[in-house]
C-alpha cells in the first residue's frame, strides 16, 4: 500500500505536521537554536522568538503574555493545574470537583489528590455524555480549590455547559479555580479564555498541526501556583528547564495557519462528517453518540450494532483506513470506555463503539471514502 492511499481518520489522537510547522520548527533550529536564557545574541534571537510566540499564542486567546506558559504538552499542563493548589494546602474537607469522563491527565491527578487525603467528586452524565450540571454545582463549596471540567470531550466530541455552571460556582466560592481541559476543543473552535471565564486551560501542540511535546498551560493572572519543575527560572520563574524555542515556534506558526482558516476548515469537517454519518446510517443500524447535541465539529463516535470494535478496527486499519477505539491515552491498556461507561452505555456495546476524527488535513470526498470502506469491510466481517 502507498502511504498517500492510507486515510487517517484518527486526528483527535494527533494530527500530522503543517507544512507551516515543520518550516518554523526548522527555520527555529537554524537561526534560534541557542538558549534563550543565555546572555549573548544567538540566545536573544531564541529569546525574541520565544516571546513573539507567547505574544501571538496569547492574543489568540484573548489572554495576556504572562498568562502563558510552556510546557510539553496539555498532560503535563493538566498536572499542573489540578496538583498544584493542593501541594501547600492540608486535607481538612479541602477538594476538587470534575467528572467522570474527565481526559486520563485530569482523572489520574484527581486520584493522586483523593491518595493524599483530599475530598474528590466525580460528577456523572447523562447519556448522551453532557455533565449533571445540578450535581456538578452543588459538589462545589466554600472548601473547594479547583473544579475542572473539559471544554469538549476528546472520545464523543460532545461539548460541555461550562457557561452555566461557570458563574454558578462563582457564585458558591468565588475563589474557586475553574479549569477546563481544551486540548481536543482547540483544534475546530475559537475560544477566548477571559470572555467564557475560565481560570486556566490546557492545550497542546500536536492537536492542531503543530509539534508533539510542546503545549501551552494558560493561568489567569488572578491566581498563582507552586512551581511544578525547580532547578531554573525559565518561563517567568513557573517552570525550569531549558525551553523549546523551536516547539514553541512550529506551535504558534500551526495555530496561525489553523485560526487563518478555521471558518473554511470547520465547514469542510462537518460536511465531511454529515457525508461520512449519513452514508453509514443509509445502510447500517449504527448510534452516533452525541448526533442531537452541540459537538466538536471533527468527532464522531459511532456504535456498529453486534460489532466487536478491535475486530473492525484492525479490519479497517488492513483497508487501508485509520480510526481508534477512543482515547490513545489509554487504548494500550485495552479496557472498556471510562467515558462511555460514565454513560451508562452496556459493556457488550461499549465494545462495538469506535471513534472516526476528521482534522486539518482531511480532503473533499474523505467522509464518502471512509463510509465506503467501512460499509465495504463490515460487508466482508459478517
Amino acid at each position: 500500500m502507498k502511504e498517500l492511499e492510507y486515510l487517517y481518520l484518527d486526528h483527535a489522537a494527533t494530527t500530522p505536521m503543517r507544512e507551516s510547522a515543520f518550516e518554523a520548527f526548522k527555520h527555529a533550529e537554524e537561526v534560534a537554536f541557542a538558549n534563550s536564557s543565555g546572555g549573548h545574541q544567538l540566545s536573544r534571537r531564541a529569546k525574541n522568538l520565544l516571546e513573539e510566540s507567547r505574544d501571538f499564542i496569547a492574543s489568540t486567546f484573548g489572554a495576556a503574555p504572562k498568562e502563558i506558559t510552556f510546557t510539553s504538552g496539555g498532560t503535563e499542563a493538566d498536572n499542573w493545574i489540578i496538583k498544584a493548589p493542593f501541594l501547600n494546602s492540608v486535607p481538612i474537607d479541602r477538594g476538587l470537583v470534575t467528572t467522570q469522563i474527565e481526559h486520563e491527565a485530569v482523572l489520574s491527578s484527581a486520584e493522586w489528590i483523593k491518595e493524599k487525603g483530599f475530598t474528590v467528586n466525580f460528577v456523572g452524565v447523562d447519556k448522551d455524555g453532557v455533565v449533571d450540571v445540578e450535581e456538578f454545582i452543588e459538589s462545589c463549596n466554600k472548601e473547594t480549590l479547583v473544579a475542572s471540567l473539559m471544554y469538549a470531550n476528546n472520545e464523543t466530541g460532545v461539548i460541555q455547559p461550562i457557561n452555566e455552571i461557570l458563574k454558578k460556582i462563582k457564585d458558591v466560592n468565588p475563589e474557586i479555580l475553574f479549569h477546563s481541559d481544551v486540548v481536543q476543543a482547540v483544534a475546530s473552535e475559537k475560544l477566548d479564555f477571559h470572555k467564557l471565564g475560565i481560570d486556566s486551560a490546557a492545550i497542546s501542540g500536536h492537536k492542531i498541526g503543530g509539534p508533539k511535546g510542546i503545549g501551552v498551560m494558560f493561568l489567569s493572572s488572578k491566581y498563582k501556583l507552586p512551581n511544578y519543575f525547580h532547578g531554573g527560572k525559565q518561563e517567568l520563574e513557573r517552570r525550569a528547564g531549558t525551553v523549546n524555542v523551536s516547539g514553541v515556534a512550529g506551535l504558534a506558526a500551526a495555530l496561525k495557519e489553523q485560526q487563518e482558516n478555521l471558518s473554511e476548515e470547520k465547514i469542510l469537517l462537518e460536511r465531511e462528517r454529515k457525508i461520512f454519518e449519513d452514508t453509514l446510517k443509509e445502510k447500517l443500524q449504527i448510534t452516533i453518540v452525541g448526533e442531537n447535541i452541540k459537538r466538536l465539529s471533527h468527532i464522531s463516535n459511532i456504535q456498529f450494532k453486534d460489532i466487536n470494535s478491535e475486530t473492525l478496527m484492525i479490519a479497517l486499519d488492513l483497508k487501508g483506513l485509520g480510526v481508534s477505539r477512543g482515547s490513545a491515552c489509554a487504548s494500550g491498556a485495552q479496557k472498556p470506555s471510562h467515558v462511555l461507561k460514565a454513560m451508562k452505555i452496556d459493556i457488550d456495546d461499549i465494545n462495538s463503539h469506535l471513534r472516526f476524527s476528521f482534522g486539518w488535513s482531511t480532503k473533499d470526498g474523505d467522509g464518502l471514502n471512509a463510509a465506503n470502506i467501512v460499509l465495504s469491510t463490515i460487508k466482508g466481517i459478517l
